[in-house]
């Protein structure tokens, strides 16, 4: 696709609409997947905010846990939204609305690009709090997504569904129209 065309509404609507396709089955999955989800064994409820959304589930895990199962849920949630954030980026870069953000210095963008390469697609999604880069991509996110977030204090990058994951979602989807 040239690049004049990223910007005709067609593609623009279908960008939109694989973008809200996507973050639909992100809530769901991750209705499924609270966090500290061990915690809340043997039967929990969707979170207030996936219900709010409109993902409303009620989950029942036979008890006790097997190790694996122990292992796993743990670490999914962070997981799923690892998932997303690829998955947003690949959206976005199948259009080149990521290389057009990057000549804009559009810092959304350069959130996006960053955590596409430190959260899943070129590492394990640990935040080493000795890079460099590492450190820079956290304040990013605190100056632009979620003030709250120390970047001092993170192990790893701030992927919270809201407001980080949500917020990138509505600056996708606005960018795009």
């Amino acid at each position: 696709m040239d690049r004049e065309s990223v910007y005709f509404r067609e593609p623009i609507e279908e960008i939109c609409e694989e973008i809200e396709r996507q973050w639909e089955y992100h809530l769901i999955a991750r209705a499924v997947f609270p966090p500290n989800i061990v915690k809340v064994i043997p039967e929990y409820e969707s979170s207030p905010y996936h219900i709010q959304q409109g993902a409303r589930l009620k989950v029942r895990v036979p008890v006790p846990l097997s190790p694996l199962m122990e292992r796993g849920l743990e670490g999914t949630g962070h997981w799923l939204n690892q998932n997303y954030i690829i998955r947003l980026f690949g959206i976005l870069d199948e259009y080149q609305v990521i290389t057009a953000g990057k000549e804009a210095n559009n810092p959304y963008t350069r959130i996006l690009a960053s955590l596409r390469h430190k959260v899943g697609a070129h590492s394990r999604g640990y935040r080493n709090p000795e890079s460099r880069e590492a450190r820079k991509l956290t304040q990013w996110i605190q100056e632009h997504l979620d003030s709250s977030v120390s970047p001092e204090a993170v192990r790893h990058f701030n992927l919270s569904i809201h407001p980080v994951l949500h917020r990138l979602l509505n600056i996708a989807q606005l960018n795009e129209r």
